[in-house]
Order: structure tokens, then C-alpha cells, then sequence
């Protein structure tokens, strides 16, 4: 009897210190930590996230209300690899689409449109090549353009249309690109075919649970939390792919390329810089065949800690990401980003080890008022000693406002 009591008083005081137990402070005031309600709430959103799977395998159709999580935002892929509609009701919804590819002797392209409302497109052109350095669309760092053709993802001369969903794009040009390396502007012009060697990662439903739980379960759950995680959902999937002809440059002839990177597109009814801290996106092609994504995203209002990535094998075969080294507070937290960096992540059961070197490093703002500074790095892989390419995407929030940014990139990169 005396040792049940004992027993029950010594549970109770474990008791009474672990509900007194203080949460982990943030680090860096940013990136929250596990708590003690952690491996619960972890449970509770793994089971979640299969009931969520198990509901999409059975869906036929969906009109992309309570997409995400699980659940796929459109019925079939025709659907989703399209012009989106901009909901009049919503001010910040975006419909994006991206192209990076890269060579093995040094040479890259980087492609994006973002669709707004008012007509805004927030457009990006890069090339690097081994001999003529960077070339970049003129209003670049800003990327804030206006389009009379807002059903297209194009403006500035710069145009992207879908073919054949997720297998075929054409990406074209007609105008002039700024040389850093010549200090002048040249005439650039091409057509160049995108060719898919991959499916595509659709982030709703192929992310990891693991690391999908682990971001939720660190937050502190509510009503108003669950809330803003619907609102502030975007669809984003993601597949590698080839960009193939010919660019023709001023004075430099015309050149073939033949470029292996990833493509993505994203839509939804909210994008809003502001709420981005940072993420850290590595994109890699390898010489064995494989494609390789993996990274960090933390936007405090709703995830401060997101590990995100997959890996494609040759033979077609995927895995996704299911955790990682990658910590945004060790790797560039005062704003500069490393320029070698290693980490290891395991995907499919198998881990692996990446190393990123840093050949090349752009920087152009998103937003109007340049909310967010990105640093799109040019950079040579190895992943488990095979050599690769890629981009590496690094973003940090502007909290120092437009003015402050622009003095700085006039002094530091114009």
C-alpha cells in the first residue's frame, strides 16, 4: 500500500513539473522548437494526413476547395498544367511558373512568370554562360512588369506556354538582355522547346508525412492557425525536364543549349512575400541521370520549419524527402548565404550527402515594394559522390524596406 502511494505521489510531481515544463525558446526569435505537447501533436497530424491520402485516392473529381495536406487541388493533370484563374475576390492570388536548367561546363538559364492581378507579371530571365558571364532581362533586379495579354504567362518579351501538359513547354524571347560582363545591353532572341525526363512532385500529396508533421506540430495549434493555413495555401508541384536550341546573342553568334533543370508551378489564392522569413531551395541534376531537390522554408505565421525535397532515380522511380540537416539558423541566418555548403537528408530509407559550391550569385526582389530578396546561385553539386549542377534559391525577407535595398544593390551588384 505504502508503495503505491509513494508511487502515485512521485507520478504526480512528474506530473505537476511537465505541465510546468516552458516551451523551447524560438531560435533566432524565429524558428520554433519542440515542445512537450510535440510527439502528440506529431501523432495526431500523421493520422490526419492518411486520412486526408486515403480520401484523395477515392476523389474523382475536385474543384480545389480544401486542397492540400493530402488532397490533390485539381481532377487531372490537364487540369492543373494550365493559366489558373485569378479569383476576383482575392488580391495577393498568383498563378506562377518557373524554368531553371544548367550543363555541365558552367552554362544556365533561369525563366519565370508570375501572374497577379492588374496585369502584373512578375518576370525573370538569366543566363549564365561559361565565356560570356551573366545576361539578365533589363529591369532586372527589379521584376515587377505589366502585360495586354493577361491569360498568358508572359511579359517583357519574355513568353512561356504550355504544349502538352507536364510533358512539353515553349519558352521564347525577342529583345534585349544586360551583359555585366560588357556593362552594355545586347539583342537576345530564341525558341526553345522544354522537355520532361521526369513526372512531376505534386506538393499537396507527395510530401513526406514526416516532415509535413513535424512542421505543424511545432506551431501552436488553434482555430484561427488551422484558418490561415487554408488561406494561405498554394498549389506547387515540381518536375525535371530538358530546355533544348538555340539562343541567339548579339555579337556572339547563335549558341546551342541544352539544359537539364527543374520546372514548377504554383496557384493559389494568396502569395504574399511579406509573410516569407527565408527558405533555401538546392535543385540538382545529376551525371547518373537522378534529380535531386531538397530544402528549407520557414514562414513564421504558419510553419517557421519546413523540410521539403524528393529525389528521382533514373529508372523513374521517386522518394520523397523525409528529413534533414538543412537548418536555415545554421546556414546564412545575417543574410549571407554560404557559398559552399554541405548537409546530409535520407529520402526512400537511404541517406544521403550533398555539397553545393556556389560558381555564380544574381539577386532580383520580388514584390512592388521589394519584399523579398532573392539570391538565385549557379552552383555544381555532388550528391553521394556523383557530380551534378543546379540552382540554389535563397530568400530572405526585405525588412529593411525598398529604399535601403536599392542603395545597397547600387552599391554592391549594379
Amino acid at each position: 500500500m505504502f508503495g503505491y502511494l509513494v508511487a502515485g505521489a512521485l507520478g504526480g510531481i512528474v506530473l505537476v513539473f511537465w505541465v510546468l515544463m516552458p516551451s523551447p525558446t524560438r531560435r533566432c526569435g524565429v524558428y520554433v522548437q519542440p515542445n512537450k505537447w510535440y510527439p502528440f501533436k506529431y501523432a495526431v497530424f500523421r493520422l490526419l494526413l492518411w486520412l486526408r491520402r486515403r480520401r484523395n485516392r477515392a476523389l474523382k473529381q475536385t474543384t480545389g476547395k480544401g486542397a492540400g495536406y493530402g488532397v490533390r487541388s485539381r481532377s487531372t493533370p490537364e487540369d492543373m498544367d494550365k493559366v489558373q484563374d485569378l479569383p476576383q475576390d482575392q488580391p495577393l492570388a498568383v498563378d506562377a511558373v518557373y524554368f531553371n536548367g544548367g550543363d555541365a561546363d558552367g552554362n544556365y538559364m533561369v525563366a519565370a512568370t508570375a501572374r497577379r492581378h492588374d496585369n502584373l507579371v512578375q518576370t525573370i530571365l538569366l543566363f549564365r554562360f561559361s565565356d560570356l558571364g551573366i545576361l539578365e532581362i533589363p529591369s532586372m533586379p527589379d521584376t515587377s512588369l505589366y502585360t495586354t495579354e493577361p491569360n498568358t504567362f508572359g511579359a517583357g518579351g519574355l513568353r512561356l506556354e504550355p504544349v502538352v501538359p507536364m510533358k512539353k513547354w515553349k519558352l521564347s524571347y525577342q529583345g534585349k538582355m544586360r551583359s555585366r560582363k560588357l556593362q552594355k545591353e545586347v539583342k537576345v532572341n530564341f525558341s526553345l522547346d522544354w522537355d520532361s525526363f521526369t513526372t512531376f512532385f505534386d506538393f499537396d500529396t507527395d510530401m513526406h508525412p514526416a516532415t509535413m508533421a513535424d512542421g505543424i506540430a511545432r506551431e501552436q495549434w488553434s482555430r484561427e492557425y488551422f484558418d490561415n493555413l487554408e488561406k494561405a495555401h498554394q498549389t506547387h508541384y515540381e518536375q525535371f525536364g530538358v530546355i533544348t536550341g538555340q539562343v541567339e546573342i548579339e555579337g556572339h553568334g547563335s549558341r546551342q543549349v541544352q539544359l537539364r533543370g527543374v520546372r514548377d508551378h504554383s496557384y493559389g489564392n494568396k502569395r504574399d512575400w511579406k509573410n516569407l522569413h527565408r527558405y533555401a531551395l538546392q535543385y540538382a541534376s545529376l551525371e547518373d541521370g537522378s534529380a535531386v531537390c531538397v530544402g528549407a522554408i520557414s514562414m513564421p505565421c504558419n510553419i517557421s520549419r519546413l523540410t521539403v525535397g524528393y529525389v528521382f532515380h533514373p529508372d523513374g522511380s521517386m522518394d520523397s524527402v523525409s528529413s534533414s540537416e538543412l537548418e536555415l539558423y545554421d546556414h546564412g541566418e545575417d543574410g549571407r548565404p554560404p557559398q559552399h555548403l554541405v548537409f546530409k537528408f535520407c529520402a526512400g530509407g537511404k541517406l544521403y550527402e550533398m555539397q553545393c559550391d556556389v560558381l555564380d550569385c544574381p539577386i532580383f526582389y520580388m514584390g512592388v515594394e521589394w519584399d523579398a530578396k532573392i539570391n538565385e546561385r549557379f552552383c555544381r553539386y555532388t550528391v553521394n559522390g556523383v557530380k551534378g549542377w543546379g540552382i540554389s534559391e535563397w530568400e530572405y525577407g526585405n525588412y529593411v524596406g525598398k529604399k535601403a535595398e536599392k542603395e545597397w544593390y547600387a552599391k554592391h551588384e549594379a
